[in-house]
């Protein structure tokens, strides 16, 4: 047996990738960015909205086209994008040269996002449980990692620096393919979703949305006490890392949404202490401002990567688009606290800082109380659904030979076209027309039951059919948008979820 293909060869390769993720960022933090501060101190921001858009770019091809997405060239590209970013950076840092160095760090973060994507796809592998495990174990080998190279030289970290992205690559390569496979010979999520809705999760889904707000308050936080720019790391973040791997271990694991409460809590209780401590600030107050801060991070972290994980891991036909995107958010909306924090650092008297800094947390607060008032992380881990092959009821119809012949038609054209709406096309026509005569009364009975429009009576009987959402766009001649409405419309009038549901009621009525 292969040992990456066994449950502790999966869980080992997962563990490294990400604790190369992980422990990279605190190079990246403590031992490059440094440098920029006398040189080109824009140059961190510029290549965190590079990141941004990069992400953005992945998420949205994933959603749209993710046939076209091809893990080689992609792959090729990426790391030579990286190492040439490296090599202006070098470069840029050797001749004191500002342009250089913010290319070679927009060059960087462009490449290395398709590679962390990757690692965390491949997370998706794991069961919720190990996947646990492995996410915090990670964050808590990180910070032993950190112990001896807190007493190594620049050249050295920079160095390994360079060479943790290979090493993510590599280890994390046969699990990312896996899950890529079914992002790629899959229909797009963005018309799956038209038809089986739980399957998708819109990006302006309260997920999204909670790590956005989360994220923008904690860059904020971060800018306080930092150092030249840079927000000052605590070891204290391992606290509730050691606490998640109780959770974990547990018989039974307690609702995700716990560890978000947990990072809520901290967080504000860091911004508490800023608004207390602001102008009487020293050495112990600050440990304890940023140990607060980073402790609530770590556990927000450990947080976004496991339920990013969970929901591909449900399904990984939509895995890339929804990591791409968490991921998107969460930078996004670090680049946005943070500079907001910064421009209120730099104000300049404790009475104005104090007060933009308690406006913060009331908007955090108020978010919280407001807009995600329902969400949950775990409601939306076990909501989410994977694409299912629909089960047509044709063989009820009266003649198995014939059902069994379409029925074999149907899923195979499905699976080699099913997003350009060719699969009817190519079921023979005798036996889906013979199965169409058939479903004719009970989806006109469905139709009169719940008062269904004329229109909606068509779209009725195409989806009862197994029509896709690109079929019935071509033969009614509408837009998507138009479709999409009008299933809503069908799904909410019939109290169903999923094209699977609306079939099994059209085939009770047909008994």
């Amino acid at each position: 047996m292969n040992p990456a293909t066994t449950t502790h060869g999966l869980w080992l390769r997962c563990l490294v990738a990400l604790t190369a993720e992980v422990f990279g960022t605190w190079l990246t933090n403590v031992y490059l960015y440094p440098h920029f501060v006398g040189l080109a101190p824009e140059a961190r921001d510029i290549s965190s909205a590079v990141a941004v858009a990069t992400l953005t770019v992945l998420a949205l091809w994933a959603l749209n086209k993710p046939s076209s997405i091809k893990e080689g060239p992609l792959t090729l590209t990426s790391l030579a994008l990286y190492s040439l970013g490296y090599m202006l950076i070098l470069i840029g840092l050797w001749q004191q040269s500002a342009p250089m160095l913010i290319a070679g760090s927009c060059l960087r973060s462009m490449g290395s996002r398709w590679i962390v994507v990757l690692a965390g796809i491949s997370l998706c592998t794991l069961d919720r449980r190990p996947c646990m495990l492995c996410i915090a174990s990670a964050f808590g080998l990180s910070y032993v990692l950190r112990i001896p190279f807190s007493f190594m030289g620049s050249d050295v970290a920079v160095a390994v620096l360079v060479s943790l992205l290979f090493v993510m690559y590599f280890v994390c390569r046969p699990l990312a393919l896996e899950v890529l496979a079914a992002t790629t010979e899959n229909a797009p999520a963005r018309e799956t979703s038209i038809t089986q809705p739980s399957t998708y999760l819109p990006f302006a889904h309260g997920l999204f949305v909670a790590i956005f707000v989360f994220r923008i308050a904690y860059g904020f936080a971060l800018t306080f006490e930092s150092v030249d720019g840079m927000p000052q790391t605590t070891m204290l973040g391992i606290v509730p890392l050691a606490f998640l791997l109780v959770l974990a271990l547990l018989p039974r694991q307690p609702k995700a949404d716990i560890l978000y409460e947990a990072a809520a809590l901290l967080v504000a209780a860091g911004f508490l202490a800023i608004i207390v401590l602001n102008g009487r600030v020293d050495a112990s107050h600050a440990a304890l401002v940023n140990g607060l801060l980073f402790a609530g991070s770590e556990c927000f972290e450990v947080l976004m990567w496991f339920a990013l994980a969970a929901i591909g891991s449900r399904n990984r036909a939509n895995a890339l688009a929804v990591f791409a995107w968490g991921r998107a958010a969460s930078s996004f909306g670090l680049l946005c606290g943070a500079t907001f924090g910064h421009w209120t650092a730099d104000l300049g008297g404790s009475l104005a800082v104090s007060t933009l800094v308690a406006v913060v947390l009331f908007g955090f607060l108020a978010a919280n109380f407001t807009v995600l008032k329902e969400f949950s992380f775990q409601d939306t881990i076990d909501g989410v659904e994977p694409v299912r092959t629909l089960r047509l009821g044709i063989s009820s119809c009266g003649n198995d030979a014939t059902a069994s012949v379409a029925s074999e038609a149907v899923e195979a054209a499905d699976d080699r076209e099913v997003w350009l709406g060719r699969s009817t096309k190519e079921a023979g026509p005798a036996a889906l027309d013979g199965s169409a005569d058939l479903l004719a009364v009970p989806c006109e009975r469905v139709s009169h039951e719940y008062r269904l429009t004329p229109r909606e009576t068509e779209i009725l009987a195409l989806l009862a059919h197994g029509r896709n959402a690109p079929y019935i766009q071509e033969k009614l001649v509408l837009s998507r948008n138009t479709v999409k409405t009008h299933v809503q419309n069908i799904y909410a009038k019939l109290g169903v979820h999923s094209q699977q549901e609306l079939i099994d009621l059209v085939e009770a009525e047909e008994s």
